[in-house]
C-alpha cells in the first residue's frame, strides 16, 4: 500500500513541465502569435531536458525569426495546475523585445507553422490573453508579474511596510540605541 502512494507521489512530480514563451512585439503596436492547433499563443514551447528556461526561449524565437535572436529579462512567472490527468507546469514568459516589420503573417519551413503579429488590444483570448496583460503590466511596472491558472498570485499591490519600531523603547536603553 505504501509502494503505491509512493508510485503516485513521483509520477505525480515527474509529470510537471516547464514552458518558455517569448513576447515579441512590433513597433507599431503588435505582437507575434503562433497557430497551435485551434488557437493562437506566444512563441515559445517545452524546456527541454538540461535547457534552462531562457536557452529554450531563446530556441523558440530564433526558430521563427532570425539565427541570431535573443531574449531579455522574465517578465512573467506562471504556475499551471495540470487538469485531466496532466501534470503541473510553470511557464517563464520572456521579453522578445521590440522589433520594426510591416509583415503581417507569414508561415514557417514547410508550412508546417503560420503566425501572425496582431495588435495589442486583440493579444489572443484565453491563457494567452492573461499571459500578455500580465506581461505589458511587468514591462509598464519594470518588474515580474506572478500568475496562478492565469490569475495574478497576489491580487493587489502590496501596502508599503508600516513605519513601526522592531523594539517598543526600553527605559535606560534609548540613548545606547541613538533614539
Amino acid at each position: 500500500m505504501a509502494a503505491q502512494g509512493l508510485t503516485g507521489f513521483y509520477g505525480s512530480v515527474f509529470r510537471r513541465s516547464i514552458t518558455a514563451r517569448v513576447l515579441i512585439r512590433t513597433t507599431d503596436d503588435r505582437v507575434l502569435l503562433l497557430r497551435n492547433g485551434a488557437y493562437w499563443e506566444l512563441p515559445g514551447g517545452v524546456v527541454k531536458s538540461g535547457e534552462d528556461p531562457r536557452s529554450a526561449a531563446r530556441r523558440s524565437a530564433r526558430e521563427i525569426l532570425d539565427p541570431g535572436f535573443d531574449v531579455g529579462r522574465v517578465l512573467v512567472l506562471e504556475y499551471v495546475q495540470g487538469v485531466q490527468g496532466q501534470g503541473d507546469s510553470i511557464a517563464f514568459l520572456f521579453d522578445g523585445g521590440t522589433i520594426t516589420t510591416s509583415v503581417t503573417s507569414f508561415t514557417g519551413a514547410g508550412g508546417e507553422r503560420e503566425a501572425r503579429f496582431v495588435p495589442l488590444e486583440d493579444g489572443g483570448g484565453g491563457l494567452a490573453g492573461e499571459r500578455l496583460r500580465a506581461a505589458l503590466q511587468a514591462l509598464e511596472l519594470g518588474t515580474i508579474v506572478e500568475l496562478v491558472d492565469g490569475q495574478p498570485a497576489v491580487p493587489a499591490p502590496l501596502a508599503a511596510p508600516s513605519d513601526r519600531r522592531m523594539m517598543p523603547s526600553l527605559e535606560g536603553f534609548s540613548g545606547i540605541l541613538g533614539r
